[in-house]
């Protein structure tokens, strides 16, 4: 009884995936695409599907035009978007006006760097506005095993990416450190920074770098926030206004989903309108 009271389950959450899969292959092609190129696609016998797209464009979700027969997004699916777009635009400037909040406080350099399978990489940096030698453009992808930001993702970041970047810096820092960097002060070099951040939710790294981790609204690990500047203002180390405003930070904000696309975007509408 129980296994046949599962059945339905499986077989509804399958229908989901299809028909998130058509809506999603159908915002890919605005422009339109007929069935057999739909089918094509999806992978998805034309029969089935076609029994799906009628569905659809009832609820108009999908619109099928009469004279070429192409799908399009029907003005149901285009309202849950422009809604969709909202409220993520609303959530990213929300967490950006925040961020800029606690820039304006601690008045030195901060950086936003999201994990990616590449590295660390920053996605937002506000400058410090004394001059600061110690700083990186947009884009840029940070070391793991010589940096702040990368400490904090030797802890988060799922460990098989870890791995492979590890692979790709270790040469270079073996070279430089010598036999002193080897698989087990690696692990040591883990196990204490996760201590660290257990303890406090920051990590300093030479004293002129703090960084937290940041996650996003299910918990996951997203990211790094990092403040920079001169070592004398980081005297105080964790006592610090430095360590004090990003433990609060990581404490009370989530990164909120879709952030870097509404950080695009409204660097975008900066462009067009100054």
């Amino acid at each position: 009884m129980v296994k046949n009271a599962s059945l339905p389950a499986r077989r509804s959450i399958g229908a989901a995936e299809k028909v998130a899969n058509i809506l999603a292959a159908v915002c890919a092609r605005p422009e339109g695409l007929s069935l057999t190129e739909l089918a094509g696609v999806l992978g998805l016998d034309p029969g089935l599907l076609h029994r799906y797209l009628n569905t659809l464009t009832a609820a108009r979700l999908l619109h099928r035009d009469h004279r070429s027969r192409l799908v399009t997004p029907g003005t149901a699916l285009l309202a849950a978007r422009q809604a969709a777009a909202t409220h993520y635009s609303r959530q990213s400037s929300a967490f950006l006006a925040a961020l800029h909040q606690l820039h304006g406080e601690l008045h030195e350099t901060l950086s936003v760097l999201r994990w990616t399978s590449k590295g660390p990489h920053a996605v937002w940096v506000k400058d410090s506005p004394d001059t600061l030698a110690l700083t990186y453009r947009l884009g840029a992808v940070l070391p793991l095993l010589s940096t702040a930001s990368g400490h904090v993702c030797l802890a988060y970041a799922p460990p098989d990416e870890v791995r492979a970047l590890l692979s790709l810096e270790w040469p270079r820092q073996r070279a430089e450190q010598g036999p002193i960097l080897n698989r087990w002060s690696v692990q040591d070099l883990v196990a204490e920074i996760r201590r660290r951040l257990a303890r406090s939710r920051n990590y300093l790294h030479r004293v002129s770098a703090l960084s937290t981790p940041l996650f996003d609204l299910e918990h996951r690990f997203w990211g790094v926030l990092t403040v920079l500047g001169p070592s004398p203002r980081f005297a105080y180390g964790w006592r610090g206004p430095n360590a004090r405003g990003l433990h609060a930070f990581g404490q009370a904000q989530a990164v909120p989903d879709n952030f870097v696309e509404g950080l695009r975007a409204m660097q975008s509408a900066e462009e067009r309108y100054p």
